[in-house]
């Protein structure tokens, strides 16, 4: 086909998504669009009790459900580009508020504009946007990430995003999430300016932390703030993203019970410091999480294959060897201060799969690096089913510091606390 059918063909399809694009999904080369059908339910939220038929508040009950009931990815590729974003599901809200919120995500993700440019590198030029997103209660915190000739043939790397609440469709501000927000804003850049440079400025090719974007999501390990490349880009010439644990915050958090924050959900992410301890809630999803083999926050799995893992997120350092096997450190937010662990079978890991989910900042429902006392845990999880005292030596070839760690079997898999010599919490791990 010659160049002028080429554009012709991706100027149609462009004009046909552009028409519907709360509505079109891609199947191989040809756009199908769905008719607006009257308000009905998906199966799957129909189990979650999520909407109800010709109700005019009908709305999704965000916190019975996973992301996947909710949510589903569209998309459209043109030649070698390709733009991919998440949907809220048909049937899963009341049309008129589903359509609200899917306007919104194309709104805040720069969805039109990404497609827009697609078209005009159908002969030359590549652009590759994907997404990544959290279900906290009733609020999805989602970002995009463009890679490729965003704007000019020159390769660059574009963060966009936002913080839609499902229950009314409108965007979760940071004047909402906190009771002061410069108050919080200045409490957040010290803490990056003490804790977070110092780490990182090895890492990074730019390194102005400070003062903090607009941009920002939420996770369960806190608030992840995403900055232009100019300002902060990773050795892997990736625009920085920087995760801020609520416990640094946590004193500026607005937790009204009649708040946004409440309705995620958030207390149960309270910190545990001394002389307090873990509700009966915290404590069943610490047991759950690690039934499951997921660290929430973290996008990872125990038994996941590691080589994908470091395709998609790179590798922040090269792999260090501790007591039992190597320990993989990956760029991005979600992984600051995470290691994976897994074998060492070989010099290469292609066939390697995540054994343990190591991590020395943030919390896990309750359990929060740098604050929780040993006593704290002990208490609310029970006496540990085997400890291990680490002194200087063997705290050196496990890459930790002298201490105690406790051991608690939950299903197949075990719960690792270790606890500094003055028995306060420095790393939570999550293994096989």
């Amino acid at each position: 086909m010659s160049s002028r059918k080429l554009v012709c063909a991706a100027l149609s399809a462009l004009f046909i998504w552009m028409m519907n694009a709360g509505a079109a999904e891609e199947t191989g080369k040809n756009l199908i669009l769905i008719e607006e059908e009257e308000p009905r339910v998906c199966a799957a939220a129909a189990e979650q009790g999520l909407a109800s038929p010709g109700a005019e508040d009908a709305a999704p009950a965000a916190a019975e459900a996973g992301l996947e009931e909710l949510f589903e990815e569209k998309g459209l590729t043109l030649g070698e580009s390709a733009v991919a974003y998440p949907v809220l599901k048909e049937g899963a809200a009341e049309n008129a508020l589903r359509e609200k919120i899917n306007d919104l995500i194309l709104e805040d993700g720069k969805i039109r504009d990404y497609v827009t440019r697609i078209s005009q590198l159908i002969s030359g030029g590549k652009l590759t946007v994907s997404w990544r997103g959290t279900l906290l209660g009733p609020v999805f915190s989602f970002a995009c990430f463009a890679e490729g000739a965003v704007k000019t043939p020159r390769n660059t790397f574009v963060w966009t995003g936002g913080n839609i609440d499902l229950r009314d469709g409108h965007e979760v501000t940071a004047e909402e999430i906190f009771t002061d927000p410069e108050a919080a804003r200045e409490i957040m850049e010290a803490y990056l300016e003490e804790t977070v440079a110092p780490e990182m400025s090895a890492h990074l090719l730019n390194s102005l932390l400070t003062p903090l974007p607009e941009l920002f999501r939420m996770t369960e390990r806190g608030l992840i703030w995403m900055y232009p490349i100019d300002d902060l880009s990773t050795l892997s010439d990736r625009a920085g993203d920087v995760l801020v644990p609520w416990d640094a915050v946590w004193d500026q958090l607005n937790l009204a019970e009649d708040g946004v924050l409440s309705a995620m959900g958030l207390n149960r992410f309270r910190p545990a410091a001394e002389g307090e301890t873990l509700s009966a809630g915290s404590t069943e999803a610490i047991r759950q999480a690690v039934e499951d083999g997921v660290f929430p926050g973290i996008p990872v799995r125990l038994g996941e294959s590691l080589q994908p893992l470091t395709d998609s997120w790179r590798m922040l350092i090269d792999p260090d060897v501790y007591t039992l096997g190597r320990m993989f450190s990956l760029e991005g937010a979600p992984f600051q201060r995470v290691f994976l662990t897994t074998d060492y079978l070989s010099e290469s890991w292609e066939n390697s799969t995540v054994d343990g989910i190591r991590a020395d900042l943030g919390g896990l429902y309750g359990l929060t690096a740098g604050i929780t006392p040993r006593e704290c845990w002990i208490q609310a999880l029970g006496e540990p089913d085997h400890s291990l005292t680490f002194d200087g030596e063997k705290a050196e070839a496990w890459r930790t510091v002298p201490g105690v760690r406790d051991y608690y079997e939950f299903g197949d898999h075990r719960l690792q606390l270790h606890a500094d010599e003055e028995g306060i919490l420095t790393s939570i791990v999550i293994s096989q």
